[in-house]
């Protein structure tokens, strides 16, 4: 898709784009696009028989860290406004059972996008002609994977450990401040994803249910980018969406 010069500022969300150096004539329809014209991915989709939608493509991880920070923006407003943490009481409630609803419903989805976007980006991380190479069930028999199979089968953590930290020759995140925080949204996401009776019953406050949790939960969208953060340092091109990511609309903590 080619677009002209005095497109409005590109939004951060792109997959990938560039200009034109020197103006070109388009073979399939015989117009003229002028040097400085913006040039982007697009996807194509049928609506009708006789209607096509044309979008730039989007980077993946950008959405999904997106919509996590909007709705845990939501989720931080209506908690403020609940007034729950800046009351002296000891107990205390939501407005209503709405308000606390919506807070735990917004929550949700901070996380789920938010692990969401993480996984996106370790996957097109991995090159095409990528090998990964580790012993499977002993210490003799090999096991070589390549891209398709690592995305579909070689668990995240693993891949956080092993399989990015080879791919851009870093150290391995374990063990540091971001992968602590990426346990937590990991184990948080999978609690929501299947979550089990027994998480989501009634209790006091000394049981550790799925609300309780939803509750402590930091910022997933910067938890989630701190992970990625570890591996765009080692890496030598930037994504674009990394270099033009909004931080004063995204780094809103609760």
């Amino acid at each position: 898709m080619v677009s002209k010069a005095s497109t409005p500022k590109n939004d951060w969300r792109l997959h990938t784009f560039s200009y034109l150096s020197e103006g070109v004539t388009l073979p399939w329809n015989g117009k003229y696009v002028p040097a400085g014209s913006r040039v982007t991915v697009s996807s194509i989709i049928q609506l009708t028989k006789k209607k096509t939608v044309t979008i730039p493509l989007p980077n993946a991880t950008a959405l999904m860290l997106n919509a996590s920070a909007r709705a845990y923006r939501e989720a931080k407003r209506l908690r403020t406004a609940s007034g729950i943490d800046r009351s002296l009481q000891s107990s205390v409630s939501f407005d209503s059972d709405e308000c606390a609803f919506d807070y735990i419903e917004r929550m949700m989805e901070a996380v789920i996008l938010a692990f969401a976007g993480l996984e996106a980006y370790i996957n097109e991380s991995i090159p095409s002609d990528y090998e990964y190479v580790r012993h499977h069930h002993s210490e003799e028999i090999l096991e070589v994977a390549g891209k398709e199979k690592i995305e579909r089968h070689i668990p995240i953590g693993e891949k956080l450990t092993a399989v990015l930290p080879d791919i851009f020759k870093c150290e391995s995140p374990k063990g540091s401040r971001c992968w602590h925080g990426y346990v937590q949204l990991k184990n948080i996401r999978d609690r929501i994803i299947h979550m089990k009776t027994e998480d989501r019953k009634s209790s006091g406050p000394e049981l550790d249910t799925i609300w309780k949790a939803l509750f402590l939960m930091p910022a997933p969208h910067i938890v989630a980018k701190e992970m990625i953060d570890h591996f765009v340092k080692a890496a030598s091109e930037k994504p674009l969406w990394h270099q033009n990511y909004p931080s004063e609309k995204m780094s809103q903590k609760m």
